[in-house]
C-alpha cells in the first residue's frame, strides 16, 4: 500500500529488511528490495553497504545516484552524501570533497567529523601542491628543506585530524576481500 505521496507505508521495514540483510551477507537480496529507483532505498543500500565493508560495491551503487544530490547535502541524504565525501576523498578529489563536507557541517552543526573531514581535505590539497612544486620549479636545497618541514608539518597535522575519528569505521571486513558469493550484485 502506498502512502497519498507515493512512498510506501512500510519504508522503514524495506529500510531495516535491506540494513539487515546486508549484515548477513544477503547482498543480492538487498540489492533486489532498494531497486534503482528510489533513491531513499538506494541510499540505505549504499549506507548499509558502506558501513558494512563493501566499500567498493557501495561506490557502484551511489552512482546510480544524481551527482547535484549527492554534492549538494540536504536532509535525508547527509549521511549518503558524508559517503560520497569519503570517496571522493580517498580517489584525491579534495577539493570536491571539502565542499561536500563543509556544507554537510553547515547543514548539521553537530556534525564535527565533516568539519574534520573538510580540514583533512584541505591539508591533502596543500601537500599535494607544495609536492608539485618541487617537481615542477626544482627549487634549490635551501627551499626544498623548508618545504620538506611543511609537509612534515602538513602530515603531522593529519594524522592528528585522522586519529579524531572522522572516517566512516566498518569491520575488518571493509579492507579485506569478501566472499564472491556475498559481494555480487544483480545487474
Amino acid at each position: 500500500m502506498r502512502s497519498p505521496i507515493g512512498q510506501p507505508q512500510n519504508m522503514a521495514k524495506m529500510v531495516q529488511l535491506i540494513q539487515n540483510s546486508v549484515e548477513k551477507g544477503r547482498i543480492q537480496f538487498a540489492d533486489k528490495i532498494a531497486g534503482q529507483s528510489d533513491i531513499h532505498l538506494l541510499s540505505a543500500l549504499v549506507q548499509s553497504l558502506y558501513k558494512a565493508g563493501y566499500a567498493e560495491l557501495a561506490k557502484k551503487r551511489i552512482a546510480l545516484i544524481d551527482p547535484e544530490t549527492l554534492s549538494r547535502p540536504s536532509p535525508p541524504f547527509l549521511e549518503l552524501s558524508y559517503i560520497w565525501a569519503e570517496m571522493r576523498y580517498d580517489e584525491g578529489y579534495y577539493r570536491e570533497a571539502a565542499a561536500i563536507f563543509e556544507a554537510i557541517a553547515e547543514q548539521s552543526g553537530n556534525l564535527a567529523a565533516a568539519r574534520f573531514g573538510a580540514a583533512s581535505c584541505y591539508l591533502q590539497e596543500a601537500m599535494l601542491n607544495l609536492r608539485r612544486r618541487m617537481e615542477i620549479y626544482h627549487p634549490p636545497e635551501a627551499e626544498r628543506i623548508k618545504i620538506r618541514k611543511y609537509l612534515e608539518d602538513f602530515n603531522q597535522t593529519l594524522h592528528i585530524i585522522q586519529t579524531s575519528g572522522w572516517r566512516t569505521v566498518s569491520s575488518a571486513e571493509q579492507t579485506e576481500p569478501r566472499p564472491a558469493r556475498a559481494a555480487t550484485l544483480l545487474h
